[in-house]
């Protein structure tokens, strides 16, 4: 009888320091935009537990595209987004309070994709390009690329907005257009099925603010010490990504739905090991091209100052304080 006690006393003990830890874990909610493997590092901190280490119980929410992302952000219905930076630089310039604490990809990690028939770019004169919408970065990376390669976007092409990559492959299929821009791991597909890939658009060394972590001002003076621990488990999340493949790999799986492994693997190998930096300092360059850009239709961005759209002290301070060496071993 007394062990059945003590069995029961131990037991109860432990709920109630389990009932306390959970207790202490601050609700975040995050939004991500796109089921993408440079997104993926999100759920490859949550799986970890990462995030629970610094007293974090995120609640992870799909929105697609920014306008909504950014409409969540700033009622206060979401503490943290993850998008592309144009769509946080161009809320900015409307007023809206936004800003970007990091920056996951720096360049642009699309593929340029079009029908067999279409061998070289200049073939793409007065053909159809998907994009997820008009604005959105496939849509900034598609025209950048055209331009580089003598095609007027506006002119010589038609581009459509029809959604996200897997509604960008179908109406491929169909022939709704002849070419759109994908990312791993659906790049893997799309060559499977024989269609011909124009060019990598990080080849063509576009500076661009990508995949991006981006919060408030009003949520950083509300709780700084709080944004300070989801900046410290992001970039421990990323050392956790870089060096531990085949968990990372399951979460990418579990997230993206993908199964083949050759998929996973270029997902992984590319926003893992290519593009995604240690210390992920949003790029001044890559906010200098989106603000080039806008000013084309926006005059507030000219002359708009490129380091008022983003926040990096927090991981100024890690750098600084040797958290990102010791990580690493350095």
């Amino acid at each position: 009888m007394k062990r059945i006690v003590c069995f029961v006393v131990a037991a109860l003990l432990f709920l109630s320091v389990e009932a306390s830890a959970q207790t202490k874990l601050d609700r975040v909610r995050i939004s991500h935009s796109s089921i993408s493997g440079s997104q993926a590092v999100l759920w490859v901190i949550e799986d970890a537990g990462i995030f629970r280490k610094y007293g974090l119980a995120p609640q992870i929410i799909f929105i697609s595209g920014g306008p909504l992302n950014i409409a969540a952000l700033v009622s206060g219905d979401l503490d943290f987004t993850i998008f592309a930076g144009p769509a946080s630089i161009a809320a900015s310039l409307e007023g809206a309070d936004v800003v970007v604490l990091m920056s996951f990809v720096n360049t642009m990690e699309h593929s340029f994709f079009s029908h067999p028939s279409i061998k070289k770019p200049w073939d793409l004169k007065g053909k159809k390009i998907g994009v997820a919408r008009i604005g959105s970065s496939d849509d900034y990376g598609g025209r950048i690329a055209l331009k580089k390669w003598g095609l007027d976007p506006e002119k010589d092409v038609a581009i459509l907005g029809v959604g996200g990559q897997p509604s960008r492959i179908a109406a491929m299929q169909t022939g709704r257009v002849d070419a759109t821009l994908l990312q791993p791991p659906i790049t893997v597909k799309a060559r499977q099925e024989g269609y011909n890939e124009l060019a990598s658009l990080a080849d063509l060394g576009l500076d661009y603010l990508g995949t991006c972590l981006v919060t408030t001002r009003a949520r950083i003076q509300k709780d700084e010490e709080l944004v300070r621990r989801f900046g410290k488990a992001f970039v421990e999340g990323i050392h956790f990504y870089k060096t531990q493949k085949e968990t990372s790999l399951r979460s990418i799986a579990k997230f993206t739905k993908e199964k083949e492994r050759p998929a996973l693997e270029e997902s992984y190998n590319a926003d893992a090991v290519k593009f995604m930096a240690r210390v992920p300092y949003p790029n001044l360059k890559g906010v200098e091209a989106i603000l080039e850009d806008l000013a084309k239709k926006n005059p507030k961005a000219q002359g708009a100052d490129p380091k008022s759209f983003i926040e990096p002290r927090f991981l100024k301070e890690l750098e600084d304080s040797g958290f990102i060496s010791r990580l690493y071993g350095k």
